[in-house]
């Protein structure tokens, strides 16, 4: 609160300095008549201002996660860039501002009324807009949007209180030096939004680095201690700290803190002294480029082209760790886009990218070969290219608690792959029985065991497409089989005795999952993604409708995902607590969330079905599952970091 404090007081200060400086020119010469423009441009620039901040929060807003990392961070460094520029200015021009205005007052006043209105506004605007940006990167640093608003209002009405006092004289500011010590706080200040920029340039893969920590003082400097938050909202200090972030801070600080006091003394002595600065210059870039270089499975970025025919992957051979996997549509149909290891295991996934549009995942590769295959119209095997990793998988050393959670989760998956099993004999009983009612409600209980742990059971693709695909979604040549086609011969066709005509392929499918998953080893990146890629399957399957589309049982196979979610996301909780427990909340909180919206939805053991749902109760829907989907992605990177 106390850094947003900080740049309210010093820019509100700044802009009520010029307006008191511009009215009271108007009203010593008599010229009170021309107040009304004056008045008129200070509120364009004001509502210019508040029009910018807005236009940043919208803007990131509808941004994916990595486009939000790298608009944070590029707005931070310019905005760091102008808040620069300013208090160098402001300490050099606060003397002579008043002459400077005057000047420019007497000028306008000739021209007219328009000229009048555009001083004000263009010697106003250039504080607010450099209040909106460098605020707004301020306030990203923060885990809350309130306290930083409170400290720069507090900040902005201390400003207009001291403005309006030194109008009426009732007080007397020496502004050189009022400039000159909030000018250094500002520099903290501005070298911690640096270093946070930074910080997101790294998360989205941009700057390597983001694995490098310099130090790691969490356990001494818990972030949810009160001096934790202190340190935070004064100098932006992380208890996390990467090699990058520290070495950029420590420069921004020793070169602009010294020329900021002692400017004309600091060229003096470099002029005295140019080889040693020389000298200083080089081991400063040795230690920044040291800082970004050295680090196996660094971020980096794939590019694949995907179109009707062609699926073009760039780069075709990179190194081992996590990288970014844009997606561009350029074709006519629907497209979906796998990351294949060898047997045609998942290693990530895009679906339904439409036409024109543009979708990116993460995905983490160890050294070996792989395929990535573009799916237009979501059928068949897909257009595949190959896709070499090379390199060294980054050593690590064992964490029990990582170890436990995986053992954990691993025997949750077997137990609920032997209760599907159990729960579709009930089911295919049923069909069999040729009791109608009986099977539909067994359909929903069998179904939700699969829900659960659809990411583990649907990277056996072959398995997959037998027991899960929607109609037209089987390859070309085949046959549609599974829970859908059976759904539809019971709800829409009304048919028990042509659904049970699949109970016993779908019985030895689903025998056959559950052999292939007593071999299966799950990673930890498994767990950490699946958690992720199940709330991905409810905002494009389960909120659309289009998963349970005649039964329109979407909302019980939503609960099955979020339940499966917070499973894997709660085998991995110990160990995202322990290293990053802001985040660890949120997505406690999240989960929370989604599940009381989802519930209010359900009556007894019974959820509404799709079709009786709102518009506007969708919506909510959506928007909840969103705001667990953004941290949740959050959680691959603090695990395997």
């Amino acid at each position: 609160m106390f850094a947003n404090y900080l740049i309210g007081l010093r820019e509100g200060l700044e802009a009520t300095l010029v307006v008191s400086i511009l009215v009271a020119y108007l009203v010593q010469t008599g010229r009170r008549d021309r107040l009304t423009p004056v008045w008129a441009g200070v509120a364009a620039a004001v509502l210019l201002s508040v029009a910018v901040g807005a236009m940043l929060t919208f803007t990131s807003a509808r941004l994916s996660f990595e486009q939000q990392e790298v608009f944070g961070g590029v707005t931070s460094i310019i905005a760091v860039g102008f808040v620069t520029w300013m208090i160098f200015w402001m300490r050099r021009t606060a003397r002579g501002m008043r002459a400077d205005l005057d000047g420019k007052m007497a000028a306008a006043i000739e021209v007219g009324t328009l000229a009048l209105l555009a001083t004000a506004f263009l010697a106003v605007a250039r504080e607010g807009l450099e209040t909106a940006l460098f605020f707004w990167s301020a306030a990203q640093a923060s885990s809350s949007a309130t306290e930083p608003l409170i400290g720069f209002l507090l900040g902005i009405a201390t400003a207009v209180t001291l403005g309006w006092l030194l109008y009426r004289r009732a007080i007397t500011l020496n502004l050189h030096r009022f400039f000159t010590w909030t000018g250094a706080g500002l520099v903290l200040v501005a070298a911690g939004v640096l270093a946070y920029g930074v910080h997101d340039l790294q998360e989205a893969g941009v700057l390597p680095g983001l694995n490098t920590l310099a130090f790691d003082v969490s356990a001494q400097v818990p972030a949810d201690s009160w001096y934790g938050a202190l340190l935070k909202g004064i100098f932006n200090f992380s208890p996390q700290t990467t090699v990058l972030e520290a070495i950029v801070w420590l420069a921004y600080v020793l070169i602009v803190m010294p020329a900021f006091l002692w400017g004309p003394e600091i060229l003096a002595f470099l002029r005295r002294n140019s080889t040693q600065g020389a000298s200083a210059a080089t081991i400063l870039l040795l230690l920044v480029l040291g800082g970004c270089g050295g680090e196996s499975g660094k971020s980096g970025g794939i590019t694949v082209a995907a179109s009707d025919k062609e699926c073009e992957v760039d780069p075709g051979k990179l190194p081992a760790g996590t990288h970014i996997v844009t997606v561009e549509n350029k074709g006519s149909k629907v497209t979906e886009v796998y990351v294949y290891a060898v047997g045609d295991r998942i290693m990530g996934e895009v679906e339904n990218v439409t036409p024109g549009v543009t979708r990116d995942f993460k995905v983490t590769l160890t050294p070996g070969a792989y395929e990535v295959a573009c799916k237009p119209g979501m059928v068949g095997d897909g257009i595949r290219k190959p896709l070499e990793v090379t390199g060294k998988v980054v050593a690590r050393s064992e964490n029990e608690q990582l170890a436990e959670g995986v053992a954990s989760y691993r025997r949750y998956v077997l137990g609920q792959a032997e209760e599907l099993r159990e729960e579709t004999e009930k089911f295919t009983g049923a069909l069999r029985a040729g009791d109608t009612e009986k099977a539909k409600q067994l359909y929903t209980e069998a179904r939700q065991h699969y829900e659960r742990i659809e990411p583990i059971a649907e990277s056996f693709t072959d398995l997959d497409v037998k027991i899960d695909i929607r109609e037209g979604g089987n390859p070309e040549g085949t046959a549609w089989t599974g829970f859908h086609r059976i759904e539809k011969e019971l709800w829409k066709n009304d048919d028990v005795k042509a659904a049970a005509r699949f109970a016993d392929r779908l019985e030895a499918d689903i025998a056959e999952l559950e052999k292939t998953l007593e071999t299966t080893k799950i990673t930890p990146e498994q767990l950490a993604n699946g958690a992720r890629q199940l709330m991905d399957e409810v905002a494009t399957g389960k909120i659309t409708g289009e998963e349970e589309r005649y039964s329109h049982t979407d909302l019980d196979d939503f609960l099955a995902n979020l339940e499966g979610a917070e499973v894997a996301y709660s085998s991995l909780r110990p160990v995202v607590a322990e290293r990053d427990p802001k985040l660890a909340k949120r997505v406690s909180a999240q989960f929370e969330n989604v599940e009381e919206k989802l519930l209010e939805h359900r009556s007894g053991d019974r959820f509404l079905t799709y079709d009786k749902l709102t518009k506007a109760q969708i919506r909510e829907l959506a928007g909840a599952v969103d705001g667990l989907s953004e941290p949740l992605s959050q959680v691959s990177a603090v695990v395997l970091r």
